[in-house]
């Protein structure tokens, strides 16, 4: 990226005539040096001229050494053009005047004592001036010209003036060095120019994004900081592209990189005045604003709305939405602290499910730290082993018998007790742990089947995590079956549509190879979310399971019970198995069991229990009859219809 240099720019005349005064130390001593070269000759002639040019060249010096405290107290950034002027003005006239000064000394030393060693003095001085001008004032070529003239032309034409052979070289050698200097001052502006072009430009890349032409992190730190500084209140805005990477993985970098400049874009049309935004990260934004939290939660209110407009890239119709957290910069004592308040609001936005924003508060810092103290527990308790299955029968009301249960993990922890899945799950799938504690679950599953009778089956939940690229499901399955030796059809694989949103096409075929192994795959939490229907026309699954939520609303919803009706008899026209979970009253289990369904499960039955409470159910008894007034510690009922397992 190009950063336009032109001199008559403000910011560019400010670099510039801080160029002119970057030398202070310098000036000072070459006034000084002057001043006593020219008293030197004083006290050696005691001409009376040199006394009143040591006189004018002190006065020059604290001319120059006024205007460079007048220069250190304006600020550059803000000045004027008339202060900018001023400041030019003073620099040029401190550096004329000891140029004429300085060439009055040479001239009137050399025709005046000529043959003296005041002159040689002089010639010694007035070169040395020369010489060191060369390589000053690049910042304003004129000024070296303007110096070298007064300096060097009346200086010169005094040397040829004795006529002397000897001065008269010299004098070609100041007109010589007169003549390059003059012509190389613009060669050094020209280098000085590209220099600062140079430096602007690194500084430009260290503080803007190079894709979207945003602040980067690092500009934006130094933007928001200068703001609290100033006083102003400051509220962050932290903003995710929600799936991005999926986006840049599917479609390409290029649409990729087209998407976040359309983002900017957005975000820039819908700031305000003094309004700061940046791309501080690959799919991250930050805006920062001056507004009250009414104000900025109208502002992220309307960038979730414009975000997630369609927009057509390189052809193809990109929708991507975006996920925000919004925090005031008074939430911490430093601004460091405030963004990550910022990225609590954010993160909490997305386990709410994305495209919306979130308001920091102290509840849901406490939250956080919370869930973020629980990972650690979590990976601490993989380790110690305080996981544990327990088991739902799954009865056939054909047969009367249990003929499959459910696994279901639960997590004892040693101080805070029972934690519920709805906790540790998505945390586990969140981390990448689930896919330690599933293959765990499987194997644990598997090996507590082997003592039941093979007629009974177990059945496994799996998240859409263990269908990643990253986790051989398959292999894991293969494997355990493989090592226990219990039959494939006995196991079957738990799925919810979720599993198939990323990337549908790997999902299923990871499921034709479990299909192929001889495992069993149900559809579960069928009659909730969408449900496609085209997942039961497509997909290698054997059973649908209902979801107790639907279940709930039979007997209650004519509209439910026809919806059953109609579940059933599409599932026995696809030649697939139902289940109905959630079966709770007597009342639900009379409708059910007129749809021929192959499985029920519910409290009506057993709540879930150990390993060890439900094998003499399965082993011996089973759960029995129709509801009663009594449940067994385990959960089972009396004996009746429900009876000894074949």
């Amino acid at each position: 990226m190009i950063v336009d240099v032109h001199e008559n720019d403000s910011a560019m005349k400010s670099e510039l005539v801080a160029a002119l005064y970057a030398t202070p130390g310098t000036i000072f001593i070459g006034t000084v040096t002057v001043a006593a070269v020219m008293a030197a000759s004083a006290l050696l002639t005691g001409d009376l001229a040199f006394h009143a040019m040591a006189a004018a060249m002190v006065a020059i010096g604290l001319f120059r050494y006024l205007s460079h405290r007048y220069y250190k107290g304006v600020h550059l950034g803000s000045a004027s053009e008339s202060q900018i002027g001023t400041l030019e003005n003073l620099a040029m006239a401190g550096a004329w005047s000891t140029a004429a000064l300085i060439s009055g000394f040479g001239c009137y030393a050399v025709l005046r004592y000529t043959y003296e060693p005041v002159a040689a003095l002089a010639i010694a001085q007035t070169i040395g001036y020369l010489a060191g001008i060369s390589g000053r004032n690049s910042s304003r070529p004129v000024i070296t010209r303007v110096q070298v003239l007064a300096a060097a032309m009346p200086f010169t034409f005094a040397l040829l003036w004795t006529r002397d052979p000897a001065y008269l070289v010299i004098g070609l050698s100041v007109l010589l060095t007169t003549v390059l200097t003059f012509s190389s001052a613009q060669v050094i502006h020209e280098i000085f120019l590209a220099r600062l072009r140079t430096m602007r430009e690194l500084e430009h890349l260290a503080v803007n994004d190079t894709i979207t032409s945003l602040y980067n992190r690092r500009g934006f730190m130094r933007e928001i900081r200068q703001m609290a500084a100033s006083g102003l209140p400051v509220t962050l805005i932290s903003i995710d592209i929600d799936r991005f990477k999926s986006i840049n993985d599917s479609l390409g970098h290029d649409i990729g990189d087209a998407l976040l400049q359309g983002f900017s874009e957005t975000l820039i049309a819908e700031l305000g005045v003094g309004d700061i935004a940046a791309r501080t990260g690959g799919d991250e934004f930050m805006v920062a604003t001056s507004r009250d939290a009414e104000g900025s939660s109208a502002l992220a209110a309307r960038l979730v709305m414009m975000l997630a407009s369609q927009r057509v890239i390189g052809g193809r119709h990109v929708t991507a939405t975006a996920s925000m957290g919004i925090a005031p910069a008074g939430c911490a004592a430093s601004i460091d602290e405030a963004l990550k308040c910022v990225d609590i609001a954010l993160y909490r936005a997305k386990l709410d499910g994305r495209n919306r924003f979130v308001m920091y508060t102290d509840a849901i810092r406490n939250e956080h730290e919370d869930g973020v103290a629980l990972e650690t527990e979590l990976r601490d308790a993989i380790r110690r082993g305080e996981f544990e299955l327990y088991f739902q029968p799954i009865y056939n009301p054909r047969s009367g018998t249990a003929t499959m249960a459910e696994a279901l993990l639960r997590w004892r922890h040693p101080r805070r007790g029972m934690v519920s899945p709805d906790i540790f799950i998505p945390l586990a799938e969140r981390t990448g742990l689930i896919t330690v504690l599933g293959s765990w679950v499987l194997g644990e599953a598997i090996r507590t089947a082997l003592s039941w009778p093979r007629s009974v089956g177990v059945s496994v939940n799996v998240s859409a995590r263990q269908f990643d690229h990253g986790h051989d499901i398959v292999g894991v399955v293969e494997a355990l079956l493989r090592m226990s030796g219990i039959e494939p059809q006995r196991l079957t694989i738990e799925i919810t549509e979720s599993s198939l949103i990323d990337d549908p096409d790997h999902v299923v075929s990871r499921l034709v190879a479990l299909r192929a192994l001889g495992v069993r795959i149900a559809l579960d939490d069928f009659g909730t979310g969408y449900s496609s229907l085209s997942y039961l026309a497509h997909l290698p699954i054997d059973t649908i399971k209902i979801d107790q939520a639907f279940t709930q609303e039979i007997g209650t919803s004519r509209k439910a019970d026809s919806l059953m009706n109609a579940i059933a008899q599409l599932a026995h026209d696809l030649k697939l198995r139902l289940i109905i979970e959630g079966v709770e009253t007597q009342e639900q289990l009379t409708i059910i069991e007129k749809h021929a369904v192959h499985g029920i499960q519910g409290y009506i039955f057993a709540r879930p229990m150990t390993a060890g409470d439900l094998l003499p159910m399965i082993g011996n008894r089973v759960a029995t009859g129709r509801m009663g007034s009594a449940r067994s510690r385990s959960g089972s009922r009396k004996p009746g219809r429900y009876s000894q397992v074949a």
